[in-house]
């Protein structure tokens, strides 16, 4: 029987493992997007030698998981992912699940399941050069804000290398965050300073931009496969125009230009946020799904 356990900094190395033989799109394939989501997830892992199993607590709703990750027969690790739910008493919930993973499910199972899109959990993926160069009639206004900055602020590009610097990045971000009513989420804050804390840890790239010696914007996140990068926290002080443009283009020239793609993770469900993403034309979304074990 499966044996589930709290997750910890140590399973860095063990989630890479697995997600090795098991390469995603999606944002949650790496190990900093569950960790730092663990207050609201209260995530704990297990594994049989072929897959590792990610459980989900979250308050006030069901238990669920993460669909298997590794190599080797699925079904059978399904099958043991579902006997464990059901000798707690609980159906098999499975979440984030991608399409393709949908479809091994349709496969294997038939109608076992129900299925249900989670259409606020989508992924954003955008072409890297674009995010480069904001080009295209689309982005015209886009690129208008970000070469007023370029042309109007004596500005500097710093990537973040120091303790002191990521101190002043996590004291700045927390500041911007909170200054928000709409964003006053104790979870976003709080995965926002766990971010930090780890960030070294857990080999993150960020970077900022400063005018006057103050940071007015900033980028952070790592590689998530071979061609694709994921960008996690941005923030910038919108009193400065084209702040948000300019660290995107920077960061992605700087850091990423030899990925062919960029993630900017998903929306939340939030309108503005989705609006605001849906405005840098992205390239294709990553479809996540929702299922449930009827049978």
């Amino acid at each position: 029987m499966l044996e589930f356990t709290r997750i910890s900094p140590c399973d860095f190395e063990r989630y890479n493992k697995y997600r090795a033989q098991d390469p995603t799109n999606a944002s949650e394939g790496v190990f900093m997007t569950m960790f730092i989501w663990n207050e609201y997830y209260n995530l704990s892992l297990a594994e049989n030698g072929e897959f590792l199993f990610i459980r989900f607590d979250i308050k006030g709703k069901e238990p669920s998981y993460f669909f298997p990750i590794g190599k080797g027969d699925i079904k059978k690790a399904l099958d043991e992912l579902s006997a464990y739910a059901k000798m707690r008493g609980e159906r098999l919930n499975l979440r984030l699940v991608s399409r393709e993973n949908m479809q091994k499910l349709k496969e294997v199972y038939a109608d076992r399941f129900s299925y249900k899109e989670s259409r606020d959990s989508y992924d954003y993926i955008y072409l890297t050069e674009k995010m480069i160069s904001l080009s295209g009639k689309k982005l015209h206004a886009k690129r208008n804000h970000l070469n007023y900055f370029l042309e109007n602020y004596e500005y500097e590009y710093m990537n973040v290398s120091d303790e002191s610097l990521l101190k002043e990045c996590a004291q700045k971000a927390d500041e911007w965050v909170n200054a928000k009513e709409k964003n006053k989420n104790s979870f976003e804050t709080g995965a926002m300073q766990t971010y930090f804390r780890h960030f070294f840890s857990f080999n993150q790239t960020g970077a900022v931009i400063k005018i006057n010696g103050e940071i007015v914007a900033m980028s952070f996140g790592e590689r998530l496969n071979e061609d694709t990068a994921l960008i996690q926290i941005e923030l910038a002080n919108e009193n400065y125009r084209g702040a948000y443009q300019a660290i995107n283009k920077l960061f992605c020239e700087n850091e990423w230009k030899n990925f062919k793609y960029v993630n900017r993770e998903e929306d939340m469900g939030i309108e503005g946020l989705r609006r605001a993403k849906e405005s840098y034309q992205p390239e294709f979304l990553v479809e996540k799904y929702f299922i449930r074990e009827e049978k």
